[in-house]
């Protein structure tokens, strides 16, 4: 680049770089305080790769231990985060979470300040920080911030890819040919997180090729970034409860348009015309801006390479999974990181061609910040979803450190909580989250309370004791509410969501079981002319501490206030069974 242009980009952006970060603190903010309700078990596939990593918990990881696989995927870089949330947390899923908004917060910062580079004003920088910004956190793909242990797979193979292709870009502007070794390793290591990132070493070879001064070096890297991707295609098992690889080039094509639309949209029929629109607009662009002469070239580059890791990720998981659930399977909220990374590079791409054109780039930018308002709208089911999920996760926790089994909550939490009873036995050596417990102010099962008798401003109830799956243990229910504040007693934090402990002691005060707040109960709300309705709870007793006979099975519930611990004025007998 030349002097006088670095010197005229630097005193236009300079501030407008600062500005532009404002955007994704104040999203990452929005997105920790969502995702930490994600504490607690953690989800899904975690509980079959757990296994293979047993042996590395309480040392150094072996190689083996990384890359055994669960299914078809090479994640040895997600287990290493994996195995230090682990020593970090024990565990715990909001580690998990959090790692994933981190990683999502530096995606943001790299994109927010290469478009600064855009921008005339303090005002254009601030939008396009928080349009960016809503790309790379969406909504629409709640499930990898809310199930951590999958975030951390696809979204740190995003990270590394966009830092090795910042690296790239960075090492053509500047002359530093040290930075074209960092792009590649940041790109190596990007494979090894998720199947999705086995194609970074690809893309920082189709972004060497996209300028003379790199052309030859990009050639040799996608060259050798193509042949580890068929290395690892012809060695990989597809495991037997997966459809077979589909290379039938429509219904690859037909994917790949569902997969960039979905980034935008939830429903086939509008992501089919859009992930059209899309392509059309990315191929016609990239012609214009590699046909553009000028010291831009290194920025267009830079966004073609974003545009192509999505494409490509497109087409790797169109012939895996393609064959599963169909063109519909691309809309699969695990997946919308990858198209809204292609948007960005669009809009960036677009950005090198209008930047110095005022109406043009107006424009481009309102259409952009219209975009990530329709992500919004569309993501906020999604959201919902994952945020009602997540309530249980604290009750899913104190279910575990108490020894309960039930399949039925660890279902609603997560879709495969089963799968955590197959290697209870084995995590339990180590101490896992389940078995540490969490410290939600309860008392020691078989601990003595002393229950003050006088008349307190609590009201509610134990509607019932219900059985579970597990014959030690029974299901309670019920609600609470204090008549002298709106609050619902067992609120902890209304920011994080969080709810105190609740036991149930028996006529003496013997502590026979213990629950948490937080369960939803529009009856009570209703009845107490209220509007939240977080009035409920629910949690466990242990059989074996109460009596076998039905008629002299009186429990109590019993909550801490600022005078102890306080029992609600009516006795539970409602046992159903």
């Amino acid at each position: 680049m030349s002097a006088t242009v670095r010197t005229l980009s630097v005193s236009r952006s300079t501030s407008a770089f600062a500005i532009a970060f404002v955007g994704p603190v104040a999203v990452f903010v929005v997105a920790l305080l969502l995702t930490v309700q994600a504490r607690g078990v953690p989800d899904n596939d975690y509980w079959g790769i757990l296994p293979s990593m047993v042996g590395s918990l309480d040392g150094v990881p072996t190689l083996r231990d990384l890359y055994v696989t669960a299914n078809e995927h090479i994640i040895a870089g997600a287990k290493l985060f994996y195995l230090l949330n682990f020593h970090l947390t024990q565990g715990d899923n909001i580690g998990l979470s959090v790692t994933v908004v981190a990683f999502s917060l530096l995606i943001a910062l790299v994109f927010s300040g290469a478009l600064s580079l855009f921008a005339r004003s303090w005002f254009e920088a601030f939008v396009v920080g928080i349009a960016v910004s809503v790309f790379v956190f969406s909504p629409l793909a709640a499930h990898n911030f809310f199930v951590g242990m999958s975030g951390v797979a696809w979204i740190g193979a995003n990270l590394f890819t966009v830092l090795a292709v910042l690296a790239f870009w960075q090492s053509t502007e500047k002359d530093m040919p040290i930075g074209y070794v960092a792009a590649i390793a940041l790109a190596v290591f990007a494979t090894q997180f998720y199947s999705t990132g086995l194609t970074a070493v690809c893309v920082i070879g189709i972004q060497g090729f996209c300028t003379a001064k790199t052309r030859r070096l990009g050639i040799l890297i996608f060259a050798a970034g193509l042949a580890l991707v068929i290395f690892v295609a012809m060695n990989q098992k597809v495991p037997d409860y997966h459809a077979a690889r589909s290379f039938d080039p429509i219904g690859i094509s037909l994917f790949c348009l569902t997969f960039i639309g979905g980034g935008i949209v939830t429903t086939e029929a509008a992501a089919i015309p859009l992930g059209a629109i899309g392509i059309a607009a990315a191929a016609l662009i990239v012609g214009f801006c590699l046909l553009r002469p000028g010291e831009s070239r290194y920025r267009s580059a830079f966004w073609i390479a974003i545009m192509a890791y999505a494409v490509m990720s497109g087409v790797l998981a169109a012939i895996g999974r393609s064959n599963m659930g169909g063109d519909a399977a691309a809309l699969a909220s695990r997946y919308a990181t990858l198209p809204a990374l292609f948007w960005v590079g669009l809009f960036g791409a677009v950005s090198c061609l209008v930047w110095q054109v005022d109406f043009k780039r107006r424009l481009s930018i309102a259409i952009f910040a219209a975009v990530a308002a329709l992500i919004v709208v569309n993501g906020m089911p999604r959201l919902n979803d994952a945020l009602v999920r997540a309530e249980g996760k604290d009750l899913a926790t104190l279910a575990l450190s108490l020894g309960v089994k039930d399949p039925d909550l660890m279902r609603y939490v997560t879709l495969a909580g089963v799968d955590y009873y197959n290697v209870e036995d084995n995590l339990k050596k180590f101490n896992h989250v389940p078995f540490n417990g969490r410290d939600f102010g309860c008392p020691s099962l078989g601990a003595g309370l002393a229950i003050p008798t006088q008349p307190n401003s609590l009201t509610g109830y134990i509607d019932a004791v219900s059985k579970i799956e597990d014959p030690q243990w029974g299901r309670v229910s019920g609600w609470v509410a204090d008549t002298s504040n709106k609050w619902p007693p067992l609120l902890g934090s209304d920011i994080l969501t969080t709810y105190r402990c609740i036991a149930f002691v028996d006529g003496t005060g013997t502590v026979v079981g213990l629950g948490l707040g937080g369960a939803h109960r529009p009856d009570v709300a209703k009845f107490l002319g209220r509007g939240r309705d977080d009035y409920g709870w629910s949690g466990y007793v242990d059989l074996r501490r109460v009596p076998a006979s039905p008629a002299s099975r009186s429990i109590y519930a019993v909550l801490l206030t600022p005078s102890g611990w306080t029992r609600l004025q009516a006795p539970g007998v409602g046992f159903q069974f």
